[in-house]
């Protein structure tokens, strides 16, 4: 859509979850997902995100529904990324070591391997949200669920923002709400 609307601006993206340094690589800016770590990058907050644990309900009725963080030990958790799923537990963010026989660092898979059934998932609202709603995806453990976490555009500190950057991050804002 951005490239749309702004046909004469030269876009060079790169879709990784690698952290890299954008000063010696000469990028203008990254997308950061979650909480940041310190750092002397500059951060602007574009929108939040809510993760949601969910699973089939064929998937619970045949294995029964989580109720506490330490019945997950019983259950196939679909990991991505992360070896942890983050929970808040009497006002404190607890990180879960889950265990499962499937990694994968596609969220669209993961929301695929739950709709076959094969386990739990945490993932963000935008990768399960429309299964929610549609019923194919039950949330479960909400009352432990973590608060809301960011979607980020972080740049170096010492960098002049372009116009063409500036016009990026007002679209990201925009279109990420």
């Amino acid at each position: 859509d951005f490239v749309r609307r702004y046909p004469d601006l030269e876009v060079n993206l790169r879709l990784t979850n690698q952290l890299l340094d954008l000063v010696a690589e000469s990028y203008d800016l990254a997308i950061r997902l979650g909480e940041l770590e310190d750092s002397s990058m500059m951060a602007k907050r574009l929108a939040s995100r809510r993760h949601y644990t969910c699973a089939a309900p064929e998937y619970l009725s045949a294995h029964g529904t989580p109720h506490t963080l330490s019945e997950l030990d019983g259950y196939n958790c679909l990991q991505g990324t992360l070896g942890y799923w983050r929970f808040q537990e009497k006002g404190t963010t607890r990180h879960i070591r889950v265990k499962g026989n499937l990694r994968c660092n596609s969220g669209a898979s993961l929301v695929d391997a739950a709709l076959k059934n094969l386990g739990i998932i945490q993932l963000p609202d935008y990768y399960v949200e429309a299964e929610l709603r549609a019923g194919r995806l039950v949330s479960v453990l909400d009352t432990y669920r973590a608060p809301d976490d960011g979607i980020w555009a972080i740049y170096p500190q010492n960098r002049h923002l372009s116009p063409k950057v500036r016009l990026l991050l007002d679209h990201l804002a925009k279109g990420l709400r």
